[in-house]
């Protein structure tokens, strides 16, 4: 049976995507986690992840093609499988099977032809934001579109008030979720998640600025896989950050990732222009032990399932994506076991071993804290008594993951916070 590997739909009111990168041919075999395209709409660039592995038996579009959204970019399917009549999926028509050569030119009411040619809705929005005509830029996109990284480049010539003078760039355990310019945007995600949870709610966030994931040690593809405490976190990703060439940075951050901004916004080595806090560990001392313990040993997707309930107040939040990515990054016993270790060095039964609240009362920066008060892995009255620098947004009926259960009012917030410092 035939896995169908769909257009992303990286926000609720986009209805199509331009494709920028197909990464694979038709009798490629593709691994599970493999980038295997790159498209572009109008809130951002999006890697298409495989989440199953096969071989490629059907690619429905090309390269500067304007796609539906959840329409099947491609099939994986086993060795020697063709995708035709007999196949266990329906293609829609407009998703046909069909030799590139032989497709015809995509509707003009689709794609917005300016006098150099065409353009993704990305490039449209930023440029437009930025005060830019994309009719004047030089396209290196498919069949000569203008695509985000063009407008990102012409940002850079064009002078702009507290730019950095260099493009930044990923350093290891890092990725790029969405070009720009300006001060980049890094986000740092909570205890056994990874950076790329982050996508769904970096389509809400309507700024122009280069954004980054990162992964803390002992998650993803950090380099480091095994640390000793709270401090080394926050040395391994202080050290990574330096390594980017970044001079400043507004940094997002969740629970865990979190407490990791403030430390670095604390030490002075770069410039930290703002800090958003969903959901802060180190607040206070208590933290549910039980999920602690519970998520790191999970060793099947439906015990990890049990656990992950608890991080959102409505369970049908939790969407089964969500379950398997984080279980899929579970890639064998090494991965969980080093989450059990860097549970034991951070968290001792109901108790948070580090406190950010001393570098909360030094903070220097634009800070916003965004919690659910629904919250069951950690306590929201140990927000109460922060220094009044600091903004706090309590959500109701809301739980540990405020990004998942209001991503809208999130994405807008965390944008509010940003524009407001410059």
């Amino acid at each position: 049976m035939a896995d169908a590997i769909l257009v992303p739909q990286v926000g609720q009111d986009l209805t199509e995507a331009m494709i920028v990168a197909i990464n694979v041919k038709l009798g490629d075999s593709v691994a599970k986690g493999d980038i295997v395209a790159e498209v572009e709409s109008e809130k951002a660039t999006f890697e298409v992840e495989a989440f199953v592995s096969g071989v490629v038996i059907s690619l429905p579009f090309a390269v500067g093609d304007m796609a539906p959204v959840l329409e099947p970019l491609m099939h994986l399917g086993k060795a020697g499988e063709s995708f035709g009549a007999t196949a266990h999926i329906d293609v829609p028509a407009a998703a046909a099977d069909v030799p590139t050569a032989e497709k015809p030119a995509p509707s003009s009411a689709k794609i917005a032809v300016d006098n150099s040619g065409r353009s993704s809705p990305l490039a449209r929005r930023v440029a437009a934001q930025n005060g830019m005509r994309v009719d004047q830029m030089a396209g290196t996109g498919p069949r000569g579109a203008v695509v985000m990284r063009d407008v990102a480049a012409a940002l850079q010539a064009k002078p702009v008030f507290g730019a950095q003078t260099s493009v930044p760039r990923a350093g290891p355990g890092m990725q790029s979720l969405q070009a720009g310019t300006g001060i980049p945007v890094i986000f740092l995600h909570g205890f056994g998640a990874e950076m790329a949870a982050w996508r769904p709610l970096v389509a809400r966030v309507s700024i122009a600025n280069p954004m980054f994931g990162a992964d803390l040690a002992g998650h993803g593809v950090a380099p480091i896989k095994t640390v000793a405490g709270f401090d080394a976190l926050v040395d391994d990703m202080a050290m990574r950050l330096g390594d980017t060439g970044m001079t400043s940075a507004h940094l997002v951050g969740h629970s865990l990732g979190a407490a990791v901004a403030v430390a670095l916004a604390d030490r002075g080595n770069m410039d930290i222009r703002s800090l958003t806090l969903i959901a802060p560990a180190g607040l206070g001392p208590w933290i549910n032990g039980d999920f602690v313990t519970g998520f790191a040993t999970a060793k099947t997707e439906a015990a990890l399932r049990m656990w992950m309930q608890h991080l959102v107040y409505v369970p049908d939040r939790l969407g089964d994506a969500m379950v398997r990515a984080a279980f899929a990054a579970r890639t064998g016993p090494t991965a969980t076991n080093a989450l059990e270790i860097l549970a034991r060095t951070l968290f001792e039964f109901n108790t948070q071993l580090f406190s950010i609240r001393p570098a909360l009362q030094r903070l220097s920066c634009t800070c916003r804290i965004i919690l659910g008060l629904k919250d069951a892995i950690l306590r929201p009255s140990d927000a109460n008594s922060l220094p009044g620098s600091v903004a706090v947004h309590q959500l109701f009926d809301v739980g540990h993951l405020p990004q998942v259960e209001a991503t809208a009012l999130v994405g807008r917030l965390i944008a509010e916070t940003i524009r407001s410092v410059g």
